[in-house]
């Protein structure tokens, strides 16, 4: 029988695989899903007698360095009646408190490094009238926090549940906020319980071992990274910080099956001085995304993993759990491709002009339709924009289907460059500047110019130890793209701006080309 409710896949697994260890945290500890089940009805409860009922919203904020905590306190959130709202780390005092203000939350949950931050984010948050953070000495610090090591120390930790429905809300996910201020997509308990079974992943991996890096407190994190191996009752192994040798080194040691990575991680392994030196014959599949993965990027990962799938998640928070497949044969053959949808989920494309379909190869706005939907926090003139009513999420990305059903990513609608009247595409100049030996990443954005009304700029970063000259670059492009598409300016930098995630923060980039116009040099 189908799980109602998020906490019915924890009670299962505790009841079936009790003893199993549910995570490894490398290098700091781990949890049995026994464990994890009679810690978090422990914590669920103490939230219970804080003052937390039925509906009312928490913030969650933990790193991959207090990822069991994040795990005990997302599902004791949910034992005492409540949503969760995971909010990121690194934000600052402000942003945290703009989220628990929107998201009308009376409490929260932190680890140490943001008891600081969660004390001034409350100034704007004031429902919230009560903090557990996690490394804090004593009882209580004065304002209503309490310490988490204090509550959990002892209590009762038999099975415990305020009663909740498939349709009650179960999450609150924040946008990571590069269009404005952040949005929160709300999740009901019907739509996360079910992630992680489609296409059977959940019988295909029963078991096994999974391994990622991902912040818990992203939508992948929280949704993918806990409920694919919850479902599967495998065990996880989650690095705190994302190393590339010690990435490959745990696939080898601990028989890994499945991994989820981003773009960014996967072309750091692919340069990793161990890649080629492990055991890969565990790993059955690698799912990716959240960033476009250049062709040369999936062309090296279908090498060194001859025998492994490649699944690319490709999807928003809005969207849930939409993906599409690339097996190992298909990636040689199309690797600017994502792949096709996996059922549920459908995909179609619209041509901006007339909102008809559009045809094989035809450039449109990628639309994703799947089995629940999803809708924006707060916020139902954005949920109007962003879902049509009969269900279809219009994702702002501009793509097109080829004629076996394969879909491409051409890029974000806001992203496109129009230079004198030429519609010019990122992702197109950022795959060939990928294919430089050279270079380790790259992002292109437009920049303002007089005369064409926009240029075109690359941001790159160069592998360790290697040198080459602006022109060298530009030249290589030439090779391989319309004279329009090429490049102007070239800014070689040591790291892109991300977000939790791993994606590029263009936005950031092009605040930081503001006023400088397109000058036809290329600028190293």
């Amino acid at each position: 029988m189908p799980a109602a409710i998020v906490t019915d896949l924890l009670a299962e697994q505790a009841a079936k695989n009790g003893s199993r260890v549910a995570a490894v945290l490398d290098g700091i500890g781990e949890i049995t899903y026994a464990e994890w089940d009679r810690q978090s009805s422990r914590l669920g409860r103490k939230l219970a007698a804080l003052g937390l009922k039925a509906g009312d919203r928490v913030g969650l904020l933990f790193s991959n360095r207090e990822a069991l905590a994040f795990m005990v306190g997302y599902f004791a959130i949910h034992k005492a009646g409540g949503v969760v709202v995971p909010i990121n780390t690194r934000l600052t005092p402000k942003e945290i408190g703009y989220i628990l203000h929107h998201s009308e939350a009376k409490g929260a949950l932190a680890e140490g490094s943001c008891a600081e931050r969660v004390a001034q984010a409350r100034k704007d948050a004031p429902a919230v009238s009560w903090a557990v953070i996690k490394g804090t000495p004593g009882n209580s610090t004065g304002g209503g926090e309490k310490c988490w090591e204090d509550i959990l120390k002892d209590g009762d930790d038999s099975p415990f549940q305020v009663p909740q429905t498939k349709d009650d809300l179960c999450d609150i996910l924040y946008t990571s906020g590069t269009t404005g201020f952040p949005k929160g997509v709300a999740c009901s308990h019907e739509n996360v319980a079910g992630l992680g079974g489609g296409g059977g992943l959940d019988k295909l991996f029963a078991g096994m071992t999974f391994l990622h890096a991902v912040p818990l407190f992203t939508f992948a994190g929280t949704h993918a990274m806990m409920m694919i191996p919850l479902r599967a009752g495998m065990t996880s192994v989650i690095q705190p910080k994302f190393d590339a040798d010690r990435y490959l080194e745990l696939v080898a040691e601990r028989k890994v099956a499945l991994t989820y990575s981003v773009p960014s991680m996967l072309l750091l392994l692919l340069d990793a001085k161990s890649a080629g030196r492990h055991d890969y014959s565990s790993l059955k599949m690698i799912m990716y995304g959240t960033a476009p993965m250049p062709p040369e990027g999936v062309r090296r990962l279908g090498k060194l993993f001859s025998k492994t799938l490649l699944l690319n998640l490709y999807g928003l928070t809005e969207g849930g759990g939409a993906a599409c497949s690339l097996p190992p044969h298909e990636a040689q053959k199309r690797p600017d491709s994502i792949g096709k949808p996996l059922p549920p989920t459908q995909v179609r494309i619209v041509r901006e002009e007339d909102s008809a379909a559009a045809g094989p190869r035809e450039v449109g706005e990628i639309q994703l339709k799947g089995a629940s939907r999803r809708s924006y926090f707060k916020n139902e003139k954005a949920t109007g924009e962003t879902w049509t009513e009969d269900g279809w999420l219009k994702t702002g990305d501009l793509g097109y289907l080829d004629e076996d059903g394969f879909l491409y990513i051409s890029g974000r609608n806001k992203d496109i460059i129009i230079r004198g009247g030429f519609n010019v595409y990122p992702i197109e100049i950022e795959a060939a500047l990928h294919d430089h030996p050279a270079v380790q990443e790259a992002a292109v954005v437009g920049i303002p110019h007089k005369v064409l009304g926009e240029d075109v700029k690359a941001f790159v970063v160069l592998k360790p130890g290697k040198q080459v000259k602006a022109e060298e670059l530009l030249e290589h492009c030439r090779k391989t793209l319309a004279d329009y598409k090429c490049p102007r300016q070239i800014e070689f930098v040591s790291e892109l701006p991300r977000n939790a995630l791993g994606k590029v923060l263009k936005r950031v980039l092009r605040d930081g080309a503001a006023g400088q116009e397109g000058t036809g040099l290329a600028a190293g």
